[in-house]
């Protein structure tokens, strides 16, 4: 059982100004925190769901949790001159959260007589979308549960849902990855509320099968490969993507001629290829929002598809995922493994600050793995966007998965990073980041 107590000290990240984040830190020892100890600190405060959110915050509140989980992970990776600024952008997002909106108060004290018992009332509260009833579990639950209890609890219920943009299967998969013993509360209530809310907008799932002996699915790929390309969805956001892609037909090329959806008998991790290319073959204006929740969107689904009833739903589901971003925001026809970019004279270093095509093609190329490794690493540690640090550590997970294909991930990964250098965040606290 994990139980996280308070010591009965104030939380020194609390109360922090976004424009004093660099003073402060220092002033007020931040940097004597182990690193695990600022990361408990900094989900304390995002493990606080906002009782009123500004629309145009609402993207940095849903991903408050998932960038916390993947900045902590990146930290193994930082080089040396690079961790104070790493750690910076975590002190930075616990401010940034606070002064997103006011705190939504606690919950009534509720006791529940087992796990199982709060369990169920977790899952029916989402399923009646009753926030009081999600909260009040979540409190208990989140002081209680392991993370993979959380996983075995949620990942058949959280895998096919558009509710929280999908990003509850992330929210699963780094909390089992990065901290397999917990974060205080798990930061549960934040994203139980966001699955809870519209949770009827899901995905269909087909009638699904094992085909024995497809360990590598070269049939789903090429499947994939031939989604046509529909166009953009008038609105907004992941659920309206997917529908889009749906109702015009993109899935069916997904499904054999019977309908029915075959799976291979091990997870095709190999299928995340897709989702790297797209980021180096696709439309370069979707690569921040776009070709980024391509990968981590169908990774998460593929993560947590040993602790779902169906493993053969997790990777129609991931595929779906795959086959909406490419339908939506496409162009052509992806060339899934023949794609290499011409190698450039030019190193890792230097390559990021002149042009994303140049980036990865000097990461696919470059020798010494490790070097780069830390150089993506601590460069997207550093940086502002979410997006970014959720996608380099979903490139470094694939490429540890995928090793034949590391260099393709890693590719994938720069070319991100370099597009953010040349397009600089006007909204990032010019303070947060000092080096």
């Amino acid at each position: 059982m994990v139980m996280f107590r308070s010591s009965g000290s104030v939380n020194p990240l609390l109360d922090l100004a976004e424009g004093d984040v660099a003073e402060e830190y220092d002033r007020r020892g931040l940097g004597e925190l182990a690193d695990h100890r600022l990361v408990e600190l900094a989900a304390e405060v995002v493990g606080v769901p906002r009782a009123e959110i500004a629309s145009e915050s609402y993207s940095f509140v849903l991903h408050a949790p998932l960038e916390l989980m993947a900045r902590s992970a990146l930290l193994a990776y930082v080089d040396g001159a690079g961790r104070r600024r790493a750690r910076l952008r975590i002190v930075s997002l616990a401010a940034a959260y606070q002064a997103s909106g006011p705190p939504l108060a606690a919950p009534p004290p509720h006791d529940f007589a087992s796990l199982d018992d709060a369990a169920a009332a977790l899952v029916d509260s989402v399923e009646h979308e009753d926030l009081d009833g999600v909260d009040t579990a979540a409190v208990w639950l989140g002081a209680r549960i392991r993370p993979d209890q959380l996983s075995a609890v949620l990942a058949d219920h959280s895998i096919d849902r558009l509710s929280a943009a999908g990003h509850a299967n992330i929210y699963l998969q780094l909390l089992a990855r990065n901290h397999p013993r917990g974060l205080p509360q798990q930061m549960l209530r934040h994203p139980a509320r966001e699955l809870a809310k519209r949770s009827d907008r899901r995905i269909s799932l087909p009638p699904t099968r094992i085909r024995v002996g497809r360990g590598m699915p070269a049939g789903l790929v090429e499947s994939m490969a031939r989604v046509p390309v529909v166009g953009r969805p008038e609105q907004s956001g992941i659920a309206a993507m997917v529908e889009h892609a749906r109702d015009r037909g993109a899935f069916a090329y997904l499904l054999d001629t019977d309908g029915t959806f075959s799976a291979p008998d091990a997870l095709p991790v190999m299928l995340l290829r897709f989702a790297a290319q797209a980021m180096l073959q696709g439309p370069p204006e979707a690569a921040a929002y776009g070709w980024t929740h391509c990968l981590t969107l169908s990774q998460a689904a593929l993560a947590i598809a040993p602790a779902c009833t169906s493993t053969s739903d997790a990777v129609y589901i991931a595929s779906v995922y795959l086959a909406a971003h490419w339908a939506t925001l496409g162009q052509g026809r992806l060339d899934v493994d023949g794609y290499v970019p011409e190698p450039v004279d030019s190193d890792l270093g230097a390559s990021l600050l002149a042009s994303p095509g140049q980036a990865a093609s000097a990461a696919w190329h470059g020798g010494d793995r490790g070097d780069t490794v830390s150089r993506l690493a601590t460069s997207a540690a550093g940086a502002h966007d979410a997006h970014c640090v959720k996608y380099t550590l979903a490139c470094l997970d694939a490429a540890a998965a995928d090793p034949t294909h590391a260099p393709l991930y890693l590719a994938a990964a720069a070319y991100l990073n370099a597009w953010w250098i040349q397009h600089p965040d006007p909204s990032d606290p010019p303070t947060d980041h000092t080096a």
